[in-house]
């Protein structure tokens, strides 16, 4: 009789434990499907982590380039901390704050040098996956039973910036964004914390650059189209060594669109460099595909 009462108190348990899954998949299922357009989806697929892990952003108002004057002084190109790998898997969690809510869920990210990057995101039940490659982005969440397939057009038609798989990919990992050996006509600056800025303006885009010239890392970049004033800002933090690299194992995101202020942190929990890795994603039969 106590065995028999013992497994109807652990199946309640568990029911209630994958109701209370649920009802978090279905807020953001809304948050990123009904509330943000397709580019915010591509950079907040990602969860919640102790509020320790979580980044301490910049005031809102507070300027990087504040102070800063025109140097000669150049970043060693020889030795940058550039993020090199083959195959690379990373374990970690986030916080994403929205008007003043907290959402968040276990992130996982695979990537392929040049090639794919895998994102799958879970809250004790798997919530969704995203796939991007150098020539697509597709993906697909459980809550709703829905799917998306879309090319980097799309994401320069919503945001006003023009990002391919490359560009994404150090954005993630915190490479320079923009090629500092290739390109000519960058602006250089130190701040009043003589950190380096490098600043390049494309197109009506503005790309900034922050580097610490005595670690060679790359602490901040950002990307801000110059008439609408939207930006995507990135703050990289905790480096750890993975072998002859760096890796920022905290990582901040701000987003501007326009409307709306989203504040994203992740924090990576383990990493792992492999010669041979699973990309695992297949788009269920049944599911409906939403339009972006």
């Amino acid at each position: 009789m106590r065995r028999l009462a013992g497994k109807m108190l652990m199946k309640l348990i568990l029911q209630q434990e994958e109701t209370a899954v649920l009802v978090v998949q279905a807020q953001i299922n809304n948050l990123f499907i009904v509330r943000f357009p397709f580019y915010i989806f591509l950079f907040i697929l990602i969860g919640c982590g102790p509020k320790k892990n979580r980044m301490d952003f910049p005031y809102i108002n507070s300027d990087i380039e504040i102070n800063k004057t025109i140097t000669k002084d150049k970043i060693n190109y020889k030795k940058l901390n550039y993020i090199d790998f083959t195959n690379l898997i990373l374990s970690s969690s986030a916080n994403l704050e929205y008007n003043n809510n907290n959402y968040g869920f276990d992130l996982n990210l695979r990537f392929n040098k040049n090639t794919k990057l895998l994102v799958s995101g879970s809250l004790i039940l798997p919530i969704f996956k995203v796939l991007i490659e150098s020539d697509q982005i597709q993906g697909y969440q459980k809550v709703d039973r829905t799917f998306f397939q879309a090319s980097f057009n799309d994401i320069s038609s919503k945001l006003g910036i023009e990002l391919n798989y490359a560009e994404i990919e150090n954005l993630f990992l915190g490479n320079p964004v923009l090629d500092l050996k290739t390109l000519n006509g960058f602006k250089t600056y130190k701040n009043d914390a003589n950190m380096l800025i490098y600043n390049m303006d494309i197109d009506n885009v503005s790309y900034n650059m922050i580097f610490d010239p005595k670690s060679n890392k790359l602490l901040s970049q950002e990307i801000t189209q110059l008439e609408s004033k939207k930006y995507l800002k990135i703050y990289y933090n905790s480096f750890q060594k993975l072998n002859d690299f760096d890796l920022p194992c905290l990582v901040g995101i701000l987003i501007n669109d326009g409307k709306n202020l989203i504040k994203l942190s992740i924090s990576t929990k383990s990493k792992e460099v492999s010669n041979q890795i699973s990309f695992p994603f297949k788009i269920p039969s049944n599911y409906r595909k939403t339009q972006l």
